[in-house]
């Protein structure tokens, strides 16, 4: 309708006089909240700075007649990984249930980054505006819009995952090139060169590092002594607070001012700058052990929880005249006997260890057979997932051309909501098959030769290494492992426990030779 005309007329003549013009209110502006998030990463690369994300979203509220409530901005880094503004705009939403305000952001993977988030901001039943997708997901979406959504939320966790993966093999590899990977140790800073990051001796810090070691080897001053020490020469944490003798042990006990690190469990040899000789660093530690407040840690029996006892009970170890370790039943039943480590040592050596080695006419058989099959499961994944994309394109096609039909009136609704259910589950299907498909690592035969590579040397590797590094090995091999009379009983995990009866098996009808044919029930199929 036009504008409405109000004529007024004077009192004297009743002769209208000048029309005045009365525009119509302007529909009341919808509420949004804005959210824009950046990591340190993304902040080298042009578009996913904040300032970037806020003008995006602040002209699509203006176009879209929205009224921005509040902006929340979370900027992660590497000292702060966290997304506080996340939460609170989550809390902000949540009190205006009554009329909850539209979430706008750039685009899926700003707003999530695990599917526990994607849950949260949709029990909110609020609409959520992805800008730069020009998609806008509400409880009045069609299905299929939401099932989209939901492979894109996929899409972004496996993004978030890869990533992390990523980040956590290039600092394994920095920690193999034997530099420290991550934030310098007390003493250190953290530097950059274009792409390459190091460690260099804080030059206010590095100093002081080094006379703790130097007093605590005198054997004249205690953790104590060294804590005053430290509140005197200001010598403070990351975040200022003072230095408390667990934190000075943490230093003391540290490698890396020597020339070694720990990095996950692994003890490298670093190439960083060293504050201390590896002499003075082994001083502090003997004296740190011997030292009349330090308690001996309690002893770790190399075998301790990886047996159970024949009757189901665990199997317990203990010393006897401080320097044997005997093994037994916890609750000493009738199978139980009491054995030596260094027997069981023995027969995890010969038995387990052993009985995984492989003939080399079955080693060669074995080998031949999965670079074989290498080929046909590439050949075979390759045809099913593109049958499975061509399926899922298929159907889409067609529920969108049902939509299309229905609303032009050529079908009608009873017709369409049974075929876009039908077509809906198929799409499901498809996608699944999809995922399944894409999932399949063709490596996996090459990790299975590297594998067989594993098994025929694992002897040799067994019998060369530390008890703590043969414990390791054993539980990569076992999955259950009972002592039974003093025996031990393997069960090993997939793919060893095949692995074994291949090493074991004779051929059929007892042939003497492979002939370049193996065959046995487990493996001919």
């Amino acid at each position: 309708m036009g504008p409405e005309f109000n004529v007024r007329y004077s009192s004297r003549d009743r002769s209208p006089s000048k029309p005045t013009i009365v525009e119509p209110p302007a529909p009341p502006r919808r509420p949004a909240v804005l959210y824009a998030r950046v990591s340190s990463r993304d902040q080298e690369r042009e578009g996913f700075s904040i300032p970037a994300q806020q003008k995006l979203l602040r002209e699509y509220a203006a176009d879209r007649g929205f009224h921005i409530l509040e902006e929340f901005i979370d900027v992660e880094t590497a000292k702060r990984t966290g997304r506080v503004h996340f939460q609170r705009m989550l809390a902000y939403v949540r009190k205006r249930h009554q009329n909850p305000p539209a979430v706008l952001v750039e685009k899926t993977d700003r707003l999530y980054r695990n599917l526990k988030d994607w849950v949260t901001v949709d029990e909110m039943k609020t609409e959520i505006h992805l800008v730069k997708e020009n998609i806008v997901v509400s409880e009045d979406s069609r299905s299929s819009e939401k099932f989209m959504h939901g492979i894109k939320v996929l899409m972004a966790k496996n993004y978030v995952d890869n990533l992390s993966e990523e980040v956590k093999k290039g600092m394994f590899m920095k920690a193999e090139e034997g530099y420290w990977p991550s934030v310098a140790p007390f003493g250190y800073l953290n530097r950059r060169d274009g792409d390459k990051s190091f460690i260099v001796p804080d030059p206010e810090r590095a100093v002081l590092v080094r006379n703790l070691f130097d007093l605590y080897d005198r054997g004249q001053h205690s953790i104590q002594d060294l804590v005053a020490y430290s509140k005197n020469y200001n010598l403070t944490g990351r975040r200022g607070g003072k230095l408390n003798p667990s934190a000075l042990h943490l230093i003391l006990r540290n490698p890396i001012y020597a020339g070694e690190f720990r990095f996950a469990g692994t003890i490298y040899r670093g190439k960083d700058p060293t504050l201390v000789t590896r002499e003075l660093w082994q001083r502090v530690q003997d004296r740190l052990d011997g030292f009349p407040d330090t308690r001996p840690a309690p002893r770790n029996f190399v075998y301790q929880g990886l047996m159970t006892c024949g009757c189901g009970a665990a199997i317990t170890a203990e010393m006897k005249k401080k320097k044997y370790t005997y093994y037994r039943c916890a609750q000493l039943c009738e199978l139980s006997s009491y054995v030596r480590e260094e027997r069981i040592t023995e027969q995890f050596a010969h038995v387990v260890v052993k009985g995984l080695q492989l003939p080399p006419d079955k080693l060669a058989f074995a080998t031949r057979a999965l670079k074989a099959s290498r080929v046909d499961v590439v050949r075979e994944t390759t045809i099913r997932l593109a049958d499975a994309r061509a399926r899922y394109d298929r159907l889409r096609r067609m529920l969108d051309k049902a939509y299309e039909d229905k609303l032009e009136g050529r079908v009608d609704e009873a017709f369409f909501a049974r075929k876009r259910l039908e077509w809906e589950e198929g799409m499901q299907s498809a996608h699944e098959d999809i995922e399944r498909y894409a999932r399949v690592d063709h490596k996996v035969m090459d990790t299975a030769l590297e594998v067989l590579e594993l098994v025929s040397s694992a002897y040799d590797l067994y019998l060369t290494k530390e008890p703590s590094q043969q414990r390791k090995l054993l539980n990569l091999l076992l999955s259950n492992c009972e002592l039974r009379s003093g025996v031990v009983v393997p069960t090993y995990r997939k793919p060893f426990d095949a692995l074994a009866e291949l090493a074991s098996a004779k051929n059929e009808d007892g042939a003497e030779s492979l002939g370049g044919t193996l065959r046995h029930p487990v493996w001919s199929g």
